[in-house]
């Protein structure tokens, strides 16, 4: 049984990417659009510890030398780090983003798995449960029996989703709450989960054998303390969540084919309790939501042949057009104004006026994070980072590195 907790894992989005097609857009040659003044510092991860520092490369220095930090379970809350160590046995040690304060939390003879981090709380496993541990008083609670667990967390509670159950519970393992327990069938939470003060959730129905056949699938929502639920989408199509906004709640929705989704899809926002709902695109093409900008849907359109990248305000309303793209071009990230694209010359900016500014020659391929007025990614495994405005130069953070917080 696999012990480390798989992170947030969502629904299957539609790629969206087949298709040729020129870029339609306004490549930018004036003034490039304007961008936050923050600069906060970032942490990135390296084989030999962690370094902070800005996006510009100022200021980069090592915090904490460990060269047995398992690099792939590092979580940043509240400005603390906690971390795994990978020594005779693996264990859970904090530090200050400060570099000060490094200690072990948990540091006995036997395995402790770290899976999440809701500051002051630390959520481990070992081998037979889940257990919490406040990082501040060192106060231990058992949780749940061990399981393939997901977890999500609001301020005072932790929402756990396992195969056919969801369910939620205090940090102490107190005030438990069941919201739908139903074998065979498959529930699954999206990330996020929480919408508002409701949880959403969708349904998969099984057969016997709890093998996935002819999908029926449903959305619901429900209050995170309990209460009455709510059918956000009834399951005649195959549904997904696709992203939030306040209260209203977006999700793809796709015709069956062969037991399986098909196209055509399109995509609706709804309110967290039903109401108002409005499909906000619904050509008879693939259609798949690439994020939110301010309150602008972005859903890239398959169509004949080529790809288009439209902006649609997520009550609903009339569309725009922003670009057409070509198979090697793909949305990346999206920010509060821009939204980050890949091109095979580069990365690039574009705004919801449809202009283009290029930021830099370096293609990332995982891990973007806007940090401040820069985005960061990864190419390879090495962390680049470059602003988000194009008017200043890319850097190079680390050969080998990952980041893992904004402070």
């Amino acid at each position: 049984m696999t012990r480390n907790m798989t992170a947030l894992i969502g629904f299957v989005l539609l790629a969206g990417c087949s298709g040729g097609g020129g870029d339609s857009s306004t490549t930018s040659t004036a003034a490039p659009p304007p961008s936050p003044t923050a600069q906060p510092d970032m942490l990135t991860v390296i084989p030999q510890g962690i370094l902070r520092g800005k996006a510009n490369g100022q200021g980069q220095r090592e915090i904490l030398r460990a060269p047995n930090l398992l690099r792939s379970n590092v979580f940043v809350d509240e400005g603390n780090i906690v971390y795994q160590r990978n020594g005779q046995t693996l264990d859970i040690w904090t530090v200050r983003a400060d570099g000060t304060g490094d200690h072990a939390l948990l540091n006995t003879a036997n395995d402790e798995f770290l899976q999440a981090v809701s500051w002051p709380w630390v959520i481990y496993s070992d081998d037979t449960s889940y257990k919490s541990l406040n990082a501040v008083t060192q106060g231990q609670f058992r949780l749940f029996n061990f399981s393939d667990a997901r977890l999500q967390f609001t301020d005072a509670r932790i929402i756990i989703s396992e195969y056919s159950r969801i369910s939620s519970q205090s940090f102490t393992g107190t005030d438990p709450l069941v919201y739908v327990d139903s074998i065979p069938d498959r529930y699954e939470l999206p990330p996020p989960a929480i919408v508002a003060d409701r949880l959403v959730y969708r349904r998969l129905t099984d057969d016997g054998l709890l093998t996935p056949v002819t999908f029926t699938t449903n959305l619901f929502s429900i209050p995170v303390l309990g209460g009455t639920t709510i059918t956000l989408d009834g399951g005649q199509f195959y549904v997904s969540f696709a992203g939030a906004l306040g209260s209203r709640v977006v999700y793809h929705r796709c015709q069956f084919g062969g037991g399986l989704a098909a196209g055509p899809c399109d995509v609706v926002s709804v309110n967290n309790d039903g109401t108002a709902p409005v499909v906000l695109a619904s050509h008879p093409a693939n259609e798949a939501v690439q994020g939110i900008v301010g309150d602008q849907v972005i859903i890239r359109r398959n169509l004949s042949g080529n790809d288009h990248l439209i902006a649609v305000p997520v009550t609903g309303g009339a569309e725009r057009l922003l670009m057409t793209m070509t198979d090697n071009e793909f949305v990346q990230l999206t920010t509060t104004n821009l939204i980050v694209v890949t091109r095979p010359s580069g990365t690039w900016s574009l705004d919801l006026n449809g202009t283009l500014t290029k930021l830099g020659t370096v293609v990332g391929d995982s891990g973007f994070v806007a940090v401040g007025d820069s985005v960061c990614m990864n190419r390879v495994t090495a962390v680049w980072c470059m602003p988000l405005d194009g008017a200043g130069p890319q850097v190079k953070i680390a050969d080998d590195g990952r980041v893992v917080g904004v402070l």
